[in-house]
Order: structure tokens, then sequence, then C-alpha cells
């Protein structure tokens, strides 16, 4: 790419680096592999790849698909640790976001960039941490220790890798997010221009669906009130609460939403098996679940 730079814009890569990239020439040598310090290659920014695929005109095209693709490490943070590149979406992202939507906090890191932030997630119920533990091995090559403190079992790091995608990619505030959380638009719309390669209509729903389960596994209940089970949520975010009753509406799952309440409840022993049948709940609280529908 360095190279068809230079020749469209008829520039040396010296003049390249000061003009375009505004960085050192040997950043340019660095990248085009001529460094023998690097002889595995030498990282390119991701921005230098975007700046470079806009002046190429090749945005969203065969060639930046392919790019991407081709893209099978990210080095993070200063300490240059490289982990796996994830560049399509898949259930365990999906499934990341959904439990990062109930319990997760992203938060920044005093004197560093505004996308620089420590992620945290914790749970009383230690199989839904166990279970965002294999996904992070899974998707990026990182094994996250487990630590507890009294009933809470929490995972922390600053690696960037995770609060990168969770903030640039599924759109998730930095702080407080109690109110504002929301489904991400990278998941429910089909036309977000983030997404290179086409997502079918049933995968959408399908990576939905995970999203939605892993909201309620983590922040949800089941409960029995005057002799009727029922799951409920609890979620100040109205946004939130409805794209979940829309997800789930769509599998034939009825929720109905109580905005005065701050909740949505399913009201029917029928609606409570379904979701059990989805796989609902992990650990003691599906045994919980499982005891009340008398299975």
């Amino acid at each position: 790419m360095v190279q068809s730079l230079s020749r469209q814009l008829g520039l040396s890569y010296s003049k390249l680096a000061e003009s375009v990239f505004n960085v050192n020439p040997n950043s340019l040598q660095n990248w085009r592999g001529l460094n023998a310090k690097y002889p595995y290659g030498h990282p390119i920014p991701l921005w230098a790849f975007n700046r470079g695929l806009e002046i190429l005109g090749l945005k969203r095209t065969g060639i930046h698909v392919e790019i991407v693709k081709n893209i099978k490490q990210l080095q993070c943070g200063r300490v240059a640790r490289r982990v796996k590149a994830v560049t399509e979406l898949t259930p365990e992202l999906a499934k990341l976001c959904g439990a990062h939507a109930a319990d997760g906090s992203l938060y920044l890191q005093r004197g560093r960039g505004v996308i620089t932030a420590r992620w945290e997630i914790g749970d009383e119920e230690e199989a839904n941490i166990v279970a965002v533990q294999e996904w992070v091995e899974r998707l990026f090559g990182v094994k996250l220790k487990m630590q507890r403190k009294s009933a809470l079992h929490y995972l922390r790091t600053s690696l960037q890798v995770i609060p990168r995608y969770l903030i640039r990619i599924f759109d998730f505030p930095v702080g407080e997010k109690s109110h504002v959380v929301r489904e991400p638009q990278i998941l429910r719309d089909a036309k977000d221009d983030r997404i290179l390669v086409e997502v079918s209509d049933k995968k959408r729903w399908e990576l939905r669906l995970d999203f939605a389960k892993e909201v309620i596994n983590f922040d949800g209940y089941s409960t029995m009130t005057g002799g009727i089970i029922s799951v409920g949520l609890g979620s100040r975010s109205r946004g939130l609460r409805r794209s979940l009753i829309e997800i789930f509406q769509y599998f034939g799952i009825k929720f109905s939403n109580y905005d005065e309440y701050d909740k949505m409840l399913t009201t029917s022993w029928e609606e409570s098996k379904k979701l059990y049948e989805l796989g609902l709940f992990r650990g003691q609280k599906r045994e919980k679940f499982r005891s009340l529908l008398g299975r």
C-alpha cells in the first residue's frame, strides 16, 4: 500500500511520511518490511491502513475486505503484546457484548487517551465469569485471571484490545452506562458501514439472540409469584429493554415491558419454559430456574 500511495501521489517515501502520515520516515521503512530488526514484519497502525485506503479510494472494496481478512494479530499497548485479531462478527463477540451491557464497566485511565480504558466485569454467578473468561481466550488468545471479592467473581484488565472493540465497534460508553446502554448498532443494523461482508438475516438474528440471552443471564432472574413462574430483568435503559423484547418476540417469547418500574417480565409458565429450552442461565441460577419449572 505504501508503494501504491507513493506512485499515485508522486511523493518520495520521506515526503509521504511527512505530509500524509505525519510520522518519521523510518516508520514507513518499517511498514515496508525493510527493517532487519523485524524479521517477521513490523506492525502497521490501523489508522495508517485506514488513511491509505481512503486516499487510494479502496474503502469497502474487495481489496479492503481481503486486507481485513488477512489481519491475524493486533499489537496492544505500550508493552507491545500481540493478540489474536477478530475480523468478523461471531457468537462469542455478541455474548461478550451482552455480558458487558449487563455487568461490565469501562473506566478511563488517568493521563491516557480517550479510548484507553480499563475493563472489568463481575457477577456473583461464577459460571458466568468462567464463560466470559473462555470467550476472551477463544476470541483474543488471552487468558484473564479470575479474581474474587466476597461473593463477587470478576475479571479485570488494562489490555486495550477488549476496550477498543467495545468502544469503537460496539459503541459502549466509558463510565456510567445504566441509563444509556443499548444493543450495539452493528448487531441490529444490517447496513452498518463497519460490516464489510454481508451478514445474513438469519445470522444477524442469531447474534442478537446471543446478545439478549447474556444480558438476561447476567442481570436477569427467575421467580415464582402467586404460583406463576416468571423471568425478569431490571434495567434503567428503556432502549435496552425494548431491544431485548423485540429480539425475544422474534423467537416467539413474549416479555412485557414496565417502564414505570424499569423492568421487563414474562408472565406465564409457557414463556419461561421456552427460555429454559433456549438454555437460559448457568450454574446455580440455572438450577433454581429448573427447580421452579419442576424439571
